[in-house]
């Protein structure tokens, strides 16, 4: 007959304690004193724990407690048990201090003007003992970010639909076609995919959600729209642009500003996957937010709402 394997013992932490005492304070009478019982309860939970275990913890007649292999294997697992309570503990207590008093914002390259820092900076500086960082990213990695849950919340350009995302806020942003003022272009008010093709851009790296979204535009088209020049630098986009070397593929809110000045134009594009684009503020699907995270991310939303209807 096959030999039956032993059930799995039932480690109890108040009977490896009990005898992790009786060896650290040197007897099982000490033991019982420091834990404010009788010495025949330490005894009898000992003698359990070896009967539990079926194999002798504490070498009898003995006046000073003497551990056998077996015990001080179950002592030194104990310490070990310990220990590591602790410092699961303390990660517990640091990540509940790190959730409570900060919040990390990834925030889509170029995506917020200079009107949503600045009301954010506001918010941050009414709210001081409640800290953020911002992190400056292409949207494709605010996505895996936010996902990974190294970002409480995110702001994106029109993420993936198969992302588990949950939207807290969504402001409609078409995707234009931006070029100077001086521009031949400057006097349209609305281009063909065609046309966007065929003229000089510069564009963010393939990482960028933008990228993703005019090669998808071209997928069924017989061109591609290939930029002249990449940068991931939004002030080299747009140092380009102003410069009338070319144009580029931006939403209106990141530089409201300017194009409301003049500098720039922005040219509808007779697209419908680029009119239908927009600026999500996203936190991972599941995920709960602490009030204060909950209020930033109403104050961006406000801000940009703002900013885009000035």
């Amino acid at each position: 007959m096959p030999s039956r394997t032993p059930a799995s013992p039932d480690l109890q932490d108040h009977r490896l304690r009990y005898l992790y005492l009786s060896h650290d304070k040197g007897s099982m009478r000490a033991a019982a004193e420091a834990l404010g019982v009788a010495t025949s309860s330490v005894s009898r939970q000992i003698a359990r724990l070896e009967q539990e275990l079926d194999i002798e913890l504490v070498r009898p007649g003995t006046h000073r407690i003497s551990l056998t292999a077996a015990g001080e294997a179950a002592v030194g697992y104990y310490v070990e048990r310990v220990r590591q309570h602790a410092q699961l503990i303390e990660r517990f207590d640091e990540l509940r201090q790190r959730q409570q008093a900060s919040t990390v914002i990834a925030i889509g390259e170029g995506l917020l003007g200079a009107r949503a820092i600045a009301s954010l900076q506001a918010f941050l500086h009414a709210h001081g003992a409640h800290k953020a960082e911002i992190i400056s990213a292409p949207s494709l990695e605010v996505q895996r970010m936010v996902l990974a849950d190294e970002a409480h919340l995110g702001v994106v350009f029109s993420p993936s639909a198969t992302a588990r995302l949950t939207r807290l806020f969504s402001l409609v942003q078409p995707l234009r076609m931006i070029v100077h003022r001086d521009s031949r272009m400057a006097q349209r008010s609305t281009v063909s995919l065609a046309e966007v093709a065929s003229e000089s851009l510069v564009l963010p790296g393939a990482n960028f959600r933008v990228r993703e979204l005019a090669d998808a535009a071209c997928k069924d088209q017989p061109f591609a729209i290939v930029p002249t020049l990449t940068s991931n630098s939004l002030a080299v986009i747009l140092d380009y642009v102003r410069s009338g070397l070319g144009a580029t593929l931006l939403a209106e809110l990141p530089i409201i500003d300017e194009i409301r000045s003049g500098t720039f134009k922005a040219l509808a594009i007779d697209c419908e996957a680029m009119n239908t684009t927009d600026i999500q503020i996203v936190t991972r699907r599941g995920r709960t937010l602490d009030s204060l995270s909950r209020e930033l991310a109403t104050e961006m939303a406000k801000a940009m709402r703002m900013a885009a209807s000035a």
